[in-house]
């Protein structure tokens, strides 16, 4: 009798289960394939598959948009009489999103590799007198994260505001003892959403994946590199990844402000301080704008701008990212821009660091080249940069790859540049990778393409 009544109760417990996640699965109907890949490990493992799904599934987990809020950013001058091309059909769309429209009088300096990424970081580390914020995704316990984190020590001990943010999940073989000498100097360290904690806070499987640096609140470094020895360091290693990063200062740090004092707020569940956000002067030329992604803005906007992009270019459309998994939607409106005569360029590692994203991508890359399009694999090492570069009028640097997992799920912050000038210096570093590469798609077996599609299935939690 009790033996029956144990297994009534795992059945009712089951269907109550199966339940709660067929409602939250339905949902969210735009995106079929996330959905199947759920339903598939819920009936192959129910007991398993439906916690793990009320725990990590959902993409728009209302428990942490509900403890972080939604992320707002500050209203500034209307720029629209400089905006041309193709950014007249992009900046509408971003402030129909909530994006506030892009600020001029900025500068813009690209980082093209790591060893200028960390002479300038150094550099603002020293100068800096006031504050030093970073968020990052990894932080690593190696010689160049040695050496910025006695940096960050010295200036904590000096007296300057020292703020680490630092995910959880990226930073996982990090352990705490290694920044407790910034505490012990005075300075602040976070991690955000820490891999064991209380479940009704937030989805673990949203991770901040943003790369922001803040001196003095006036300067900004971000882009795609963590940190790291493989990514940045003051000189040459070998096998240290090919990655782009810019410097930029103006208006537009105040909204990177913004960004970075939501996200603490969120992790640490207390308020930055009382000053509000820095009202920073014109210095240069360069029109930007910020546009974070992720569960606190409303919207998927870095892909709707991507799509946007793909369909009303008219010349050209180079990408560059080290993880090429798009949804359907985004895929096929790749393969119609090559199609109509655009010069599409897919720029991406000929073998990545992770193995299942290299092996998820093919179908993709395939269906791009049958249509005419050009699929560049870098052959020169670990290819880590995200950019995007729409005809000469407007460009998208940072920290979002194109993959479902960048555009849908995790926390990631890009730059628009709309300035012509601003974008050529994009296509132009983009430009010179292409002479360590090769074209085309990789021939493979129909066992292979069955293993494909297989590993597509978990892309959207790669």
């Amino acid at each position: 009798m009790i033996e029956f009544l144990w297994v009534h109760l795992i059945f009712v417990f089951g269907g109550i289960l199966g339940g709660a996640g067929l409602l939250l699965l339905i949902r969210d109907p735009r995106r079929r394939t996330h959905t199947l890949t759920w339903l598939v490990i819920i009936v192959l493992a129910p007991y398993v598959g439906i916690p793990l799904f009320l725990m990590i599934g959902t993409r728009r987990s209302n428990k942490t948009l509900k403890v972080k809020g939604t992320l707002s950013l500050s209203a500034c001058h209307d720029h629209t009489d400089s905006v041309t091309g193709i950014g007249r059909s992009i900046k509408p769309l971003l402030e129909g999103m909530g994006m506030p429209p892009p600020s001029c009088g900025n500068r813009f300096e690209l980082l093209p590799d790591g060893i200028a990424t960390w002479n300038r970081f150094a550099q603002l580390i020293e100068s800096s007198t006031q504050s030093i914020e970073i968020e990052t995704y990894v932080f690593n316990m190696d010689p160049t994260g040695i050496r910025l984190r006695d940096m960050l020590v010295a200036k904590a001990r000096s007296g300057v505001k020292v703020r680490l943010l630092i995910d959880s999940l990226g930073s996982h073989a990090t352990k705490k003892s290694f920044m407790q000498p910034v505490i012990d100097a005075g300075g602040e360290v976070s991690w955000f959403i820490p891999i064991i904690h209380r479940p009704w806070r937030a989805s673990g499987d949203t991770r901040n994946h943003r790369k922001i640096a803040l001196f003095d609140r006036k300067h900004v470094i971000a882009g795609g590199s963590n940190l790291g020895e493989e990514y940045i360091g003051p000189t040459p290693v070998e096998g240290r990844w090919v990655d782009i990063n810019f410097h930029i200062e103006g208006p537009v740090v105040t909204h990177y402000f913004e960004v970075f004092r939501n996200d603490w707020q969120f992790s640490t569940r207390g308020a930055l301080d009382a000053s509000p956000a820095p009202i920073v002067e014109p210095v240069g030329h360069s029109l930007a704008q910020v546009i974070p992604s992720g569960v606190d803005v409303p919207g998927d906007v870095l892909y709707n701008a991507v799509v946007t992009s793909v369909y009303e270019a008219r010349r050209r459309l180079w990408i560059t990212t080290p993880y090429f998994v798009p949804d359907e939607p985004l895929t096929q409106a790749l393969a119609l821009a090559a199609r109509r005569g655009i010069d599409l360029r897919i720029i991406l590692p000929d073998v990545s660091n992770q193995k299942l994203a290299d092996i998820a991508r093919g179908p993709s890359v395939r269906h791009i080249v049958d249509w005419g399009g050009r699929v560049v694999r870098y052959t020169g090492g670990m290819f880590h940069a995200k950019t995007l570069v729409a005809d000469d009028d407007w460009a998208l640097v940072g920290s979002m790859n194109t993959d479902r997992r960048s555009l849908f799920l995790n926390f990631e912050v890009m730059l628009s540049l709309y300035n012509k000038d601003d974008v050529k210096i994009i296509s132009d570093w983009n430009s010179r990778l292409m002479d360590p590469a090769q074209e085309g798609a990789k021939s493979v077996t129909a066992p292979h393409r069955m293993w494909e599609s297989m590993v597509r299935l978990l892309a959207p939690e790669l």
